[in-house]
């Protein structure tokens, strides 16, 4: 995918349902806002579990599933469950008690671990390598990129002469 198609795909917000608290998968359960507490029900320890609202709401981070994380990297989903294989990153959490991705239940990707997904992906080279070690990537977003398609920042730019597209500023929202 081109730098133009990415940058005007829409945001993935991720997942509505799940989210990721203190490094466990969660999703609510039970929701009472006059006394400022939720419950989750914890599905990688199997239990439920109760919170405050604002603490709830200040430490979530998005879940992704492998599908949505491969879109955001502009690859293909296989190649990320190899990467995953090959132990270059991490395999996604299942939705199951344990958090074992198993077949036929979703898998999901933290906030943080897609971010740092598109920093082991910018390190690898393409093709063949080059004589002066130099690497060879331009399929991967940038870091801008990558914050605007999840939904925390706009992203302008502008085409020069040349047909390039060249990011004129960000704003974090």
């Amino acid at each position: 995918m081109d730098r133009e198609a990415y940058n005007s795909a829409p945001v993935i917000p991720g997942s509505k349902k799940v989210w990721f608290l203190n490094g466990d998968l969660v999703r609510k359960y039970h929701f009472n806002r006059s006394n400022g507490i939720m419950s989750v029900f914890n599905v990688t320890r199997g239990r439920l579990e109760s919170c405050l609202i604002s603490d709830f709401k200040k430490n979530r981070q998005r879940a992704y599933t492998l599908i949505e994380t491969a879109q955001l990297m502009s690859r293909h989903q296989k190649h990320l469950a190899r990467l995953a294989v090959q132990g270059l990153i991490e395999k996604p959490m299942g939705a199951s008690e344990g958090g074992a991705p198993t077949w036929g239940l979703r898998s999901y990707y933290s906030e943080s671990q897609v971010r740092e997904i598109r920093d082991i992906l910018a390190l690898q080279s393409h093709g063949r390598p080059r004589k002066d070690g130099l690497i060879t990537n331009s399929n991967t977003p940038t870091v801008q990129e990558l914050t605007r398609r999840l939904g925390d920042g706009i992203l302008t730019y502008m085409r020069t002469e040349d047909g390039k597209f060249i990011p004129l500023w960000t704003e974090s929202i």
